[in-house]
């Protein structure tokens, strides 16, 4: 494998800064770069390389549904465009630019599922949340550019609660960053909980980075509602198709009754209804894995 590719596949094994939309888009940009450096001399070639390099990128963090269902998406959008595009010199500028596409369109989306999840706060609310998601963040600058009024309660959940706030106070939010094992103490004074999501399964359910499971049975036990706000590149295709999820360390598991809602670019989604969405998801995951 390329030594440059090779640095940024372990990159993004490693790192445990960001969230899994950002991972998301590094995943891609990785694509992008092998489209770049790949030396294949054919198109057929250049296929079997890119799934080689898709095939890697989506074993790095088996807990983060993006990474796995936009790898999947590029491969399977480059391989049917050469089944009519015979140029290797074409079908690699078609590869990279499809790549960016890719790329903006999550940001676009992210952006959509904010907006969404921005118009459920209203003036006065207190919010709670944990671990870090740059779109829920998003979600609260939003509300304030909406004029609302609200406070921002956050676990420290290893760290991401300080990350949280630093983000949030530079938009002037006001935030608590809280020990995990006080979220009981807290729950009571808040009016909704908003957390992201590194996937959603297909019955609803979401993995996310801990103490979210804590967050959500104390939201469930003081009735306080618990949102997610993520793009649906984030649902789990491989639960719809029978795959059980794969915990990494730092995960929780969230199951549906302690869930009021997802929020996504498309609006608002009842656990249940997920699986409608991923059933015309699955064709590009259901490619890749006959291509690995």
């Amino acid at each position: 494998m390329d030594s440059v590719i090779a640095e940024k596949i372990e990159r993004v094994r490693r790192n445990r800064e960001h969230g899994a939309a950002w991972l998301s888009r590094e995943a891609i940009d990785i694509m992008r770069l092998a489209a770049e450096r790949c030396d294949a001399a054919a198109v057929l070639d250049f296929q079997d390389k890119l799934a080689w390099i898709a095939r890697e990128v989506v074993k790095t963090r088996p807990s983060m549904a993006s990474i796995t269902n936009l790898v999947s998406r590029f491969l399977y959008e480059v391989v049917h465009r050469a089944e009519r595009e015979r140029d290797l010199d074409s079908l690699r500028r078609f590869a990279i630019s499809r790549a960016d596409e890719l790329i903006d369109g999550s940001f676009k989306a992210a952006r959509r599922a904010a907006e969404r999840g921005a118009a459920l706060i209203r003036d006065g609310d207190r919010l709670i949340t944990c671990s870090f998601s740059s779109t829920v963040c998003q979600t609260f600058t939003m509300a304030k550019e909406r004029r609302r009024q609200i406070e921002v309660i956050a676990l420290h959940s290893a760290s991401c609660g300080e990350a949280t706030a630093q983000e949030l106070e530079a938009e002037g939010i006001s935030v608590q960053v809280i020990p995990d094992g006080a979220v009981g103490d807290y729950i009571a004074g808040a009016s909704k909980a908003l957390v992201g999501a590194d996937s959603i399964l297909w019955d609803g359910s979401l993995i996310n980075g801990t103490p979210t499971y804590e967050l959500a049975a104390a939201a469930k036990s003081a009735a306080i509602p618990l949102y997610s706000v993520c793009e649906m590149a984030k649902f789990d295709v491989r639960s719809y198709l029978g795959e059980g999820p794969e915990l990494e360390e730092g995960f929780d598991l969230i199951p549906t009754d302690m869930v009021t809602a997802i929020v996504t670019e498309e609006g608002m989604i009842k656990p249940g209804d997920v699986v409608k969405s991923m059933k015309r998801m699955a064709k590009y995951v259901e490619f890749l894995r006959s291509r690995l």
